[in-house]
This record gives structure tokens, C-alpha cells and sequence, in this order.
């Protein structure tokens, strides 16, 4: 292992997003930290356990994670400035993929196949190194932790250095869980790129898996095919959503503002670009208006709180600098838009007159935008309709997620098909389900979570010819 470009001893900050208030100051995982994980990894991985074994890991941490719900939300909230209620959700929905991969754990103790003289196994693929990302500091750490798990494969994480409290409590309740050594190692750091060039590079590790942005997932990859690693990664997302004129505006709305809530719009499957039918979108845009206006601001910890906090400073004004842009462009700021130096609070904002080809339409906004582009659709059919708005949502390199509403069965069956993604809602834009198989295409990453496929990532098939 080459550990030569970490800094000895040293420490880093953790800040509250809110107030930039110092909330922890940790010490960055050392080359004998990293070294002594994944030996004791490897050496796990060598222990033979059984998949009811297990199971019933994951149902321990699932009751950890329900009892202690509330403590790890806050938590959460602290350090990435969701609202409580979002952290929650998130806790929720991290137990739901450590249920599922319970119940797929057993089907390791079978072979998934027999034929005249074949046996099919799956066999765990080894050690998993991973790298997740700030903006769901739980889930994204558990929907991995649970497959790898549940196949057999021992985990050592870096968790981001914005949000690395919530991943160490994480590794607390699994010994309150009873896991033995070795199943799961978290490492903290701010030298990211150092221990990321380690968790690629060590033969040791059998699988990687990545969720973040595509121009580092690009990076990483190149640097696992050294070890031929197999490697998933969840990267960027540019996702469109279509409103057809037949569609159900409130139902839409809705929909869309409930996914822009999620992490204030900080999500690789947050509703980047609307695409709404000309004879519908004064209707559309007053109804998402007024339904954003109607959010409720203040402290995230409060349980009313409905709109949070960007993960920093730059994070808003970053959005901030992409609406004036917008505007550059010529876009109108119907709501929202205003933008206080210093906060890493932003408002649900409302552009229209945006334009295909506007930069904030291009760019993934991982921010609380919402820009509508309006589709003529005077005298047309929902075929015409319907070639065009494909042809816009398919012109970006994302395939991620997209989202269509129309109450036309024909059209929901074509957008299904020709939607070049590898996720599509039809009348909800709402996705996250641990029976999905979630994931891209194109540059948004390879790779399945979830789903009845999800163990495929961190197993390999092993034929056995049976003695004659």
C-alpha cells in the first residue's frame, strides 16, 4: 500500500452548515489506519460465515438505527443542513435497503441454479472499498454497506469530510449490533485524493463502489483498472421532467417540489429542467408558485421546518451566481432568487424564460431551481409533442433519472422506451424504493443498488460441475 502522500498525524474540522459553528475536530485516518482496516478486512473476508449469519447483522443494525432515529437525525441535520424531517426520511429509507438485503442474504447459503450436471453459485467478490458522498450521509454509506453485507464482503468507506459524524455513529451501532472485526471500517479523512488513490490501488480490494461527481468518478475508475477492480459508480445527473398538456398539474407540482425538497435540491436525481407543454405551463408555473411560496422556512432541528440549509457558503452562492446567470440569459425570477452573502440558505427559485440551451438547462444545478422551458404545442399532437420534448431531454450526456406526467397510457409507454435514462417516473418523481434497481447510464456511472439484482455488483458467478 502506498500511503507515502498522506500527511502524518493531522486533523480537520467539522462545521455545523448552518452556522459554521465548529461542531467536531477529527483525526485524519493514517497510513497505519488505513493499512490496519483493510488487513483486518481481508482477513474477515477469509472467515466463513454463513448468510442467515448475516441476516441477522442487518437486522441487528436496522433496530439500531429505528431506536436511535432520532439521535443520528439530528446528527444528520447538523452537518449537512437537511431539516429534521429529511433526515429522518433519509434514516427511513437507509432501513429499508438493510431489510431488503436481509432477506437476500440467505440465497448466498444455494446455488441460484441447477441444471442436468451444473451448479451456479454466487460467491462474495472480496474486500469493497468505498467513497460516498455529503449529500446522504447515511443512506448512501448503508444502501452499499447492506449488499456488500449480505454477499459476504467485508467494508471500508470514506466517508466525505463534510459529513463524516453521522458515518462514525454509523460504525457505533453496528458494535452495538454485535458485528465482529473486520465487517465494516470507516475512515475519516480530508485527503481525499490520497485515500482515494489507496482504496483503488490495493489488490486487497476486490470491488470499489463510488457515488459523486462524474469528473471524479472518471478519475477513480482509471485508477482501479490497475488492479482490474470491479468497480459501480453513481455519478452526475441532469434530470428532466416532462409535463404533456394532458397531464395533471397539481399531481405534477406536487411531485416536483417534493423532489426538490430532498437535500434542498442537492440530489443526482433532483429535477434539473422542466419541460412544459405551452397550453398548460401558465397553469403549471402559477401552481408551483404558489406551492413553493408556501414552504415553510427556519431552524432545520425544528419538526416543522420544511425548506434546509445547502451543505456550505459557496454551495449557495454558487447557485446563487447560476440564477444570475439565468437572468444574463434571459430568465425571470418568479419567486425566491434573493440571495443573503454569508448563508448557506437558498430559496426555492422559479425561472422561466428559460431556453434548451441556457447554461443553468446544460449544468447539473444540485441547488433549488426550478427552470421551466416551454414547449409549443399549438394545434399539435402528443406524437409532435412528445418527439420534441424527447429529443430535449436526451441531449445531455446524464442518464440518470427523468420524469414524465401525462395521462396518456400511449405516451407514458413511448417516453418509458425512448427516455434515454436509467431510471424513469411516469406521474411521480419520486424514485427511491430498495426493490429498484437504482442507477444510470451514459456518464451518469454503471452499476446497480437495490433491487432483486443488487447483490450482482459484490458477487461473481462460480459454476460447479457436480461429480458424475
Amino acid at each position: 500500500m502506498n500511503s507515502r502522500s498522506l500527511s502524518p498525524t493531522s486533523t480537520f474540522d467539522v462545521y455545523n452548515s448552518v452556522t459554521h459553528a465548529c461542531i467536531a475536530t477529527l483525526t485524519n485516518a493514517t497510513g497505519n489506519d488505513i493499512e490496519a482496516a483493510i488487513s483486518a478486512a481481508t482477513v474477515r473476508y477469509y472467515t466463513p460465515s454463513t448468510g442467515h449469519a448475516r441476516q441477522q447483522m442487518l437486522i441487528a443494525l436496522h433496530d439500531q438505527l429505528t431506536e436511535h432515529r432520532h439521535e443520528l437525525a439530528t446528527i444528520i441535520s447538523e452537518e449537512s443542513g437537511k431539516t429534521l424531517g429529511d433526515a429522518m426520511a433519509e434514516i427511513d429509507y437507509a432501513n429499508q435497503y438493510l431489510s431488503w438485503f436481509a432477506q437476500l442474504a440467505e440465497s448466498m447459503d444455494a446455488p441460484i441454479e441447477v441444471a442436468e450436471k451444473v451448479e451456479v453459485w454466487r460467491e462474495p467478490a472480496g474486500v469493497v472499498g468505498a467513497i460516498t458522498p455529503w449529500n446522504f450521509p447515511c443512506a448512501m454509506i448503508v444502501r452499499k454497506l447492506a449488499a456488500a453485507i449480505a454477499a459476504g464482503c467485508p467494508f471500508v468507506v470514506k466517508p466525505s469530510e463534510l459529513t463524516p459524524l453521522s458515518a462514525l455513529k454509523i460504525a457505533e451501532y453496528t458494535q452495538n449490533a454485535g458485528w465482529d472485526k473486520g465487517w465494516l471500517a470507516v475512515l475519516v479523512s480530508n485527503q481525499n485524493a490520497a485515500v482515494g488513490q489507496i482504496l483503488t490501488t490495493d489488490p486487497r480490494i476486490a470491488k470499489f463502489t463510488f457515488t459523486g461527481s462524474t469528473r471524479v468518478g472518471k478519475l477513480l475508475s482509471a485508477q482501479c483498472a490497475s488492479s482490474l477492480k470491479r468497480v459501480s459508480l453513481e455519478l452526475g445527473g441532469n434530470a428532466p421532467m416532462l409535463v404533456f398538456g394532458d397531464a395533471d398539474i397539481e399531481l405534477a407540482v406536487a411531485q416536483c417540489v417534493a423532489n426538490k425538497q430532498r437535500g434542498t435540491g442537492q440530489t443526482c436525481v433532483a429535477v434539473n429542467r422542466i419541460y412544459v407543454a405551452a397550453s398548460v405551463a401558465e397553469a403549471f408555473t402559477q401552481a408551483l408558485v404558489a406551492r413553493v411560496s408556501g414552504l415553510t422556512t427556519g431552524d432545520p432541528l425544528h419538526p416543522d421546518t420544511q425548506v434546509g440549509h445547502m451543505i456550505t457558503f459557496d454551495a449557495a452562492n454558487t447557485t446563487h451566481n447560476r440564477v444570475q446567470q439565468a437572468i444574463a440569459q434571459g430568465a425571470q425570477v418568479l419567486c425566491g432568487g434573493v440571495y443573503q452573502a454569508g448563508s448557506a440558505y437558498y430559496p426555492h427559485t422559479v425561472l422561466t424564460r428559460v431556453q434548451h440551451d441556457d447554461d443553468v438547462v446544460c449544468e447539473e444545478i444540485f441547488g433549488p431551481l426550478y427552470p421551466i422551458i416551454t414547449i409549443d404545442d399549438t394545434g399539435l399532437s402528443n406524437d409532435a409533442v412528445m418527439e420534441q420534448m424527447l429529443k430535449y431531454a436526451n441531449d445531455t450526456q446524464a442518464g440518470l433519472a427523468s420524469y414524465v406526467f401525462s395521462a396518456d397510457n400511449e405516451v407514458l409507454a413511448q417516453c418509458q422506451r425512448q427516455l434515454q435514462y436509467g431510471m424513469v417516473g411516469c406521474n411521480t418523481a419520486v424514485l427511491g424504493n430498495a426493490a429498484a434497481p437504482f442507477g444510470g447510464i451514459k456518464q451518469s456511472g454503471f452499476g446497480r443498488e437495490g433491487g432483486s439484482l443488487g447483490l450482482d455488483d459484490f458477487t461473481y458467478l462460480k459454476y460447479i460441475k457436480p461429480n458424475a
